[in-house]
């Protein structure tokens, strides 16, 4: 790999003003990397894992709501057809009741019919109505289970607003986090050299995310973390401030 890279801009008389011009860049891709840190951030919030939780145990109480509303359904009826039962019973027995002690009915037979028409009628009353007391009691653990989920849904939905607070208000710091990186940067490119800006931009656009910009800390590329050989290291840094220089490991450009 070619340590050197070609002057970008106009030869100066003032050695300064490269130099900045490197330390433009390595500010550039400090702002790059600030912005990549920031939308990694919202984008993995805690809060987020929070609301897959908080979505998939809403999904689940709905499920098992669904499962005791059909159980409490047809248990309820069955409760309100043998209510019904019980209202037909006790109307024919009413009526019945009224026949047998009607003044003209005369026929010892048709009251005794109606006697043991009634005797039968109290008998299947009675059978009906256990079979309703059965299923209240079924009802009301089933009851109790479906009041519990009900509560159980309203505080995760609780806590899924706030959750959902929670993401927007990161959302909104980070967005201005984010404008007001973005005006420095464009402050920044405003100032630094096009040329070298440029230059940036390009192998930027190609780095698919490697960092485009080390510095020298000490012998080492702060880019890739590896110490640049003694006598490159020499070399680049006895190198005139306006030229660029790449780092021979991972191909940076190497503010100094």
């Amino acid at each position: 790999m070619t340590s050197d890279v070609s002057e970008p801009g106009a030869p100066t008389d003032d050695p300064g003003a490269s130099s900045s011009g490197l330390a433009a860049l390595g500010q550039l891709a400090d702002l790059d990397v600030r912005l990549e840190q920031i939308d990694h951030h919202v984008k993995h919030l805690p809060e987020r894992e929070t609301r897959t939780g908080i979505a998939a145990e809403l999904a689940e109480l709905v499920s098992e709501a669904r499962l005791l509303d059909a159980q409490i359904g047809d248990l309820e009826r069955q409760q309100r057809r043998h209510e019904d039962e019980v209202a037909r019973i006790e109307a024919k027995r009413a009526h019945n009741s009224e026949r047998l002690y009607e003044s003209h009915l005369t026929s010892p037979k048709e009251a005794e019919a109606l006697t043991a028409e009634a005797e039968s009628l109290g008998r299947r009353q009675i059978e009906i109505e256990d079979q309703i007391l059965e299923l209240m009691e079924q009802l009301e653990p089933l009851s109790s289970a479906r009041a519990d989920l009900a509560r159980r849904h309203a505080a995760a939905t609780e806590r899924m607003a706030a959750t959902d607070a929670a993401i927007a208000a990161a959302e909104s710091e980070a967005s201005t986090q984010h404008n007001d990186v973005i005006a420095e940067r464009e402050a920044l490119v405003g100032s630094a050299d096009p040329d070298l800006v440029s230059v940036y931009e390009e192998r930027r656009a190609v780095g698919r995310g490697a960092p485009v910009v080390g510095r020298l800390v000490g012998t080492t590329c702060s880019a890739c973390h590896l110490e640049v050989p003694s006598v490159e290291f020499e070399r680049i840094v006895h190198l005139e401030p306006d030229v660029l220089a790449e780092c021979p490991q991972c191909g940076a450009l190497l503010v100094r």
